[in-house]
């Protein structure tokens, strides 16, 4: 094992990437869970409620503003350009600071839309953590794109675990959802600021130089309507969920969301810091060789998402159970439910990544918009039809209509993969299928 990882060959920075990112992923996710146990025991529902609620609209604040300049960087042949970092690095800033604006003009909407009037304050604070971010020094993806992210890892650690240690004191101290805001704005300050101090490269500075702005907004195009989309796969239901039910049920189905959200936490970095670049550096349309080798990695981090949510579905409601007290039991069958929904998505993880490693943006977009109109039907006409658990399962079924318009696009660039695909597709509905029956008596208790 340890003679793979040794070395500069694109196999050995591919498998150390792939350690880093789920490193990355468990010990964020590690700290978060341990935090969070102890918020639920300092705060109350109606907080995790509220915060559901501005990350919904932080979220999609930055993704109706995407000008791809992350994938830029990784995809294009002038990513190591320094004239074309600083560009990217100018226009990220930019982009940054106007999204703040945008937040103040939509709190009082916000707030009126959700009957939140703590809204109007907490989404210009939280939004902060936006302008902070948009200072991320363009080393980061440098890193991504060469696949060296062992600082890069442990610099986003140690930024976190300073992070909620200040936040848990906030907590303690204030017993209010600032703390929670606070919380997102002090991690995106210590990120930004422990990527700038230690990473080692190229200082960033102010410039736009006009034929790299044209590159990155040209392929950025298509990345900006397709994150629009990318927004109503991710967060659609949850932002119609928060409509239709209290602030509070809100608060404790967004714990069920988080414990469910861990396979595709983990295996979404791997897909993103490891998968993409993969396409860029050895296309599965170049040769035979190149196809098997990625249809291999992509088994492996499709696996990982499936076998966890398999784990997560059986267990999910007994570790609610276990970590929480009875005010979040409902969680717990949204755990089971949503990790038996998102098996069609984990199995094709990442594979519409080698869209973008070709450049081309347009049908990346198409195939995420077909996938935003199937999951914002589907949501909405499962909520009206059978409340909170047809917007948990719609995802699944939404991923499962679509799947022949991504095989489609995929098999473009020999990259469609229908043997992995659909046996860990058929594999993983059926296991967590089996766990839904087991937990029935508690998930029947949602309906």
């Amino acid at each position: 094992m340890t003679s793979h990882l040794r070395g500069d060959s694109v196999k050995a920075r591919s498998l150390r990437a792939a350690l880093m990112a789920v490193l990355n992923v468990l010990g964020n996710n590690g700290l978060r869970l341990i935090s969070n146990l102890i918020l639920t025991r300092l705060l109350f529902p109606e907080a995790f409620g509220l915060m559901a609620l501005v990350q919904i609209f932080i979220y999609g604040l930055q993704m109706f503003s995407d000008l791809g300049i992350n994938a830029s960087i990784v995809q294009s042949k002038r990513g190591d350009d320094p004239t074309f970092l600083q560009t990217a690095w100018t226009l990220q800033v930019m982009r940054g600071a106007l999204l703040w604006v945008v937040s103040l003009i939509l709190a009082i909407p916000a707030a009126a839309l959700y009957g939140e009037p703590q809204l109007q304050h907490l989404l210009p604070v939280v939004a902060l953590s936006v302008i902070i971010g948009g200072f991320q020094p363009s080393r980061v993806m440098l890193a991504s794109r060469h696949l060296k992210l062992e600082r890069l890892t442990l610099i986003d650690l140690a930024a976190q675990a300073v992070a909620i240690t200040l936040m848990l004191i906030a907590a303690w101290w204030w017993r209010s959802v600032w703390a929670l805001a606070f919380g997102a704005v002090v991690t995106a300050l210590l990120r930004t600021t422990f990527q700038s101090v230690f990473l080692e490269g190229n200082r960033d500075r102010f410039r736009l130089d006009p034929s790299a702005t044209r590159d990155i907004l040209g392929f950025g195009g298509f990345i900006f309507v397709s994150t629009i989309a990318t927004f109503a796969v991710t967060m659609g239901g949850r932002a119609i969920l928060g409509a239709y039910i209290p602030t509070d049920l809100l608060g404790i189905f967004s714990i069920g969301f988080m414990l469910a959200a861990l396979p595709e936490l983990a295996t979404t970095q791997v897909a993103r810091r490891v998968l993409f670049p993969l396409y860029r550096i050895k296309p599965p349309i170049d040769s035979t060789d190149n196809q098997r080798s990625l249809f291999r990695a992509h088994r492996m981090v499709a696996g990982l998402a499936v076998t966890m949510s398999i784990v997560l579905a059986f267990v999910g409601v007994w570790l609610v159970d276990a970590l929480y007290d009875t005010r979040y039991a409902l969680a717990g069958p949204v755990v089971v439910l949503v990790s038996f929904a998102s098996v069609p998505a984990y199995a094709v993880i990442g594979s519409q990544n080698v869209l973008l490693a070709s450049g081309d943006s347009r049908r990346y977009f198409f195939l995420q918009a077909a996938m935003a109109l199937a999951i914002i039907v589907l949501t909405y006409v499962g909520v009206t039809r059978i409340g909170v658990v047809g917007v948990l399962l719609a995802p699944a079924l939404a991923n499962v209509i679509v799947y022949p318009y991504r095989a489609a696009l995929t098999a473009r660039y020999k990259a469609w993969d229908p043997v992995g695909e659909l046996g860990l597709m058929a594999f993983g509905l059926a296991t967590t299928g089996s766990a839904i029956w087991l937990h029935w008596d508690r998930i029947s208790t949602l309906l």
